[in-house]
C-alpha cells in the first residue's frame, strides 16, 4: 500500500485533532490548525510520485522518554533517511511499512508522517527557504 492510499482512507478530522495534540506548544494553535488544514488541501491535490523502493516506517524508541521514530527505508541500499526535507509528492508515493501501519492505525500513522514533513513549514516553498537559510547560516 502507498502512503497516498492510507492518506485517502483517513478521517482527516481525526488527523487534524491528533496533529494539534502534538502541536500543543504552538504559540497560536488556531493559526497552526489553519495552516495545517491548508497543507492537507495541498496534499490532497498533489499527484504522488510512486516508488516501490522507498518505505515509510515508524517505530517506538525508548530512551529517557518514548518517542515515535519516523523514517524512510530505501530497500535498494538498506539505508534509512529522515523525511523532513523530502518532496511531498515523493512521500505520498512511498510504500508504507505494513507493521508500522498495523501498530499505529491509519490516522495516527498519517499524523506522524505529516508531523515530520511539515516540521520546517506547511508548504514546500517555505520548507525549502528555511532549509536554504539553515545551510547558509552553517556556512557563515
Amino acid at each position: 500500500m502507498y502512503f497516498y492510499e492510507v492518506f485517502g482512507k483517513c478521517d482527516l478530522e481525526v488527523v487534524v485533532h491528533e496533529f494539534l495534540k502534538l502541536a500543543v506548544d504552538s504559540p497560536d494553535i488556531n493559526v497552526t490548525e489553519e495552516v495545517f488544514r491548508r497543507a492537507i488541501k495541498i496534499l490532497n491535490e498533489m499527484e504522488p510520485v510512486r516508488s516501490d523502493t522507498e518505505i515509510l516506517c515508524i517505530e517506538k524508541i525508548q530512551g529517557e522518554w518514548i518517542d515515535d521514530n519516523v523514517y524512510l527505508l530505501d530497500i535498494t541500499d538498506q539505508k534509512t533517511y529522515a523525511i523532513e526535507a523530502s518532496s511531498w509528492a515523493n512521500i505520498l508515493g512511498c510504500r508504507v511499512d505494513e507493521k508500522s501501519l498495523s501498530d499505529y492505525g491509519n490516522e495516527k500513522f498519517t499524523t506522524l508522517i505529516l508531523w515530520e514533513i511539515t516540521w520546517f513549514g506547511y508548504d514546500e516553498k517555505t520548507i525549502q527557504d528555511r532549509l536554504r537559510s539553515l545551510i547558509e547560516d552553517e556556512d557563515v
